[in-house]
C-alpha cells in the first residue's frame, strides 16, 4: 500500500495510507489529505491511482508549486510517482512510498559553471581581513599586571632579606 510522509515544520512526520483511487491535498479540509500550512495552497495537487498500483501526481494551480525529485511541475502535467520520490508541496517536504520497486533513474546531469575571470584585481595593503577567524585583540589589564609587579616586589624582598640572614656572622 502506498504511503506518503509529510514532514512538518515543526519536524515532525506524520505518514498517511493512500487507499482511495483520488487523493486531493491541500490546506481545506475538504481535501482527501489535509496540510494545514499557509504555503500550501487550498487546492494544491491530486493524486490518482494508476493500474501499477502507483500515483500519478498533478498540480492543479498551487500558487507556491509543487516540486517532484526537485523538478517544478506544471499545472495540468502529471508525472508518475515511484517508491523514493521526493515531493514538495509549498514548503511542505514529503516522500513517498511504495511496494512497486522503481524504475532505475538516470543520474542527475551535472550543468556547467562558466568562470569568469575578474576584471580587475589590487593586491591589499595587508592581509588581516583575509582570515575568516576573528583575532582576539590583547587587552591590557592594569589590575593584573598591579598584582604581578606586586608579586614581583615581594619576591625581590623576600630574596635580599634571607641573602641579609645568611650573610650575618654568629657573634660565637
Amino acid at each position: 500500500m502506498p504511503k506518503l510522509l509529510v514532514t512538518l515544520p515543526d519536524g515532525t512526520e506524520v505518514t498517511h495510507e493512500l487507499v482511495e483511487a483520488t487523493i486531493t491535498v491541500g490546506r481545506l479540509a475538504d481535501n482527501t489529505l489535509q496540510i494545514e500550512d499557509a504555503s500550501v495552497s487550498s487546492h494544491h495537487a491530486e493524486l490518482t491511482l494508476e493500474e501499477s498500483g502507483d500515483y500519478i501526481l498533478t498540480d492543479i494551480g498551487s500558487t507556491n508549486g509543487t516540486v517532484l525529485n526537485g523538478k517544478d511541475l506544471t499545472e495540468g502535467d502529471g508525472r508518475r510517482m515511484q517508491a523514493g520520490d521526493t515531493v514538495r508541496f509549498g514548503n511542505i517536504e514529503t516522500s513517498y512510498e511504495s511496494e512497486n520497486p522503481a524504475d532505475a533513474r538516470a543520474m542527475p546531469v551535472a550543468e556547467g559553471l562558466a568562470a569568469v575571470p575578474a576584471s580587475s584585481s589590487v593586491r591589499p595593503k595587508d592581509f588581516a581581513n583575509a582570515s575568516p577567524f576573528q583575532t582576539k585583540k590583547k587587552k591590557k589589564d592594569p589590575i593584573g599586571q598591579a598584582i604581578i609587579g606586586f608579586a614581583v616586589f615581594a619576591m625581590l624582598v623576600f630574596g635580599v632579606a634571607a641573602a641579609m640572614i645568611f650573610t650575618i656572622k654568629s657573634p660565637l
